[in-house]
């Protein structure tokens, strides 16, 4: 599908943060506004930010993970990993756990009964009970208190997930403190305070749906089933319940109220990461020629690193280092070949930045910020309005 008619690429770009000017807030907003950043690549996060956001540096996603821990790393729409924002977690889980337990966690009965989940998921929360650990960790200490080495129970702690999925879901166990690279896992409520969440599944999906319909529209509904892996049914049900928030034009999702008209202005070239949100929201990849898909959507599910402009996937891009290669479909001049080089020059910059892991450049950022922002709306916190 192209972007004929409306601009619907522009008008996707200004709603992903991908405008001319990059928003002036922090990496918890964001992933707030973006339901979730994708992040099997622990790198993604921080190059999605960097790309939507003003001050950014390659440590801020990890100081928000393991020492503010307002964002946390765990498995959420279609049975991915995710960091989200931890004030969000029940709302994931009471939104996606009906889908775990009825459909995406089927695949584990071809392997192991439910009574080895149940009895792998006590093991891991024992071990977890004296503090975080490393799947090989869990492997190891659910052997010898199971008292059992056979292969479901390294089955079940692999890198797929297995019974750490069946934690997540329950809202028991997200990602921890990482040890020298390797991840860790620790109990939920060992690591953040969570809120409480007054709300059934099927209206925690439907607060799901209108958060993506304003991330990620112009979308349709069987976008928001493809994006967040969760029945039609459902999903339907979801859309009723926003009745007179969100409403169906001519097939596509919008809040009420809204004009779809194109922002006058969007980023003339961004560079987006591999597994980037922008291009896993949408079943229909309207900012992507037809022919340019099999480039971005690679074998084995590897999703590649995207150049943008105005909204539409012109390339992809590699880096070795800090050294950053475009790849483009087609020659560009003008405007885009100097706003292109310039993104090249400055992500190349943005990588060769030492990771900090004091407070000095934040406390900097958070002055900037202030002195930018002041008299800004009490409902838009560090001026990331939608």
């Amino acid at each position: 599908m192209s972007c004929a008619g409306v601009d619907r690429c522009a008008v996707y770009a200004d709603r992903q943060w991908l405008g001319r000017e990059r928003k002036a807030c922090d990496v918890v907003a964001l992933a707030r506004h973006l339901v979730g950043i994708q992040s099997q690549l622990p790198t993604t996060p921080g190059l999605a930010a960097r790309a939507r956001l003003a001050d950014v540096g390659p440590d801020d996603v990890r100081h928000e993970l393991e020492q503010t821990r307002r964002l946390v790393r765990t498995w959420t729409v279609r049975g991915t990993l995710h960091v989200v924002p931890a004030e969000d977690l029940p709302l994931f889980w009471q939104a996606l756990r009906p889908e775990w337990e009825a459909r995406w966690s089927k695949y584990l009965d071809n392997h192991v009964t439910r009574q080895q989940r149940a009895d792998a998921a006590a093991a891991c929360l024992q071990i977890l009970a004296r503090g975080p650990a490393t799947r090989a960790e869990l492997l190891a200490g659910a052997q010898e208190i199971l008292g059992c080495r056979d292969e479901w129970v390294a089955y079940l702690f692999s890198s797929w997930g297995g019974v750490l999925k069946d934690l997540s879901y329950a809202g028991q166990v997200v990602y921890g403190p990482e040890l020298e690279g390797e991840v860790r896992f620790v109990r939920t409520e060992d690591w953040v305070d969570m809120p409480e969440l007054d709300m059934d599944p099927d209206e925690a999906l439907a607060a799901l749906l209108e958060r993506y319909v304003t991330a990620y529209s112009p979308a349709r509904l069987q976008d928001f089933v493809h994006w967040s892996g969760v029945t039609v049914k459902r999903a339907r049900e979801a859309l009723a319940r926003l009745k007179g928030r969100v409403e169906v034009r001519d097939g596509w999702l919008v809040r009420a109220r809204e004009d779809d008209q194109p922002p006058g202005d969007v980023g003339v070239v961004r560079l987006l990461p591999k597994f980037d949100p922008y291009p896993l929201a949408h079943k229909a990849k309207i900012y992507l020629d037809e022919a340019h898909y099999k480039a971005v959507f690679r074998q084995a599910a590897d999703v590649s690193a995207v150049v943008l402009s105005r909204g539409r996937v012109i390339g992809t891009w590699r880096a070795r280092g800090h050294r950053v290669t475009p790849e483009l479909f087609a020659p560009v001049d003008g405007a885009v070949a100097i706003a292109l080089e310039q993104e090249l020059e400055a992500l190349s910059a943005w990588l060769r930045q030492p990771v900090q892991t004091g407070q000095g450049r934040r406390s900097a950022l958070r002055a900037g910020r202030t002195s930018r922002l002041e008299g800004a709306p009490p409902d838009q916190p560090d001026g990331c309005a939608s």
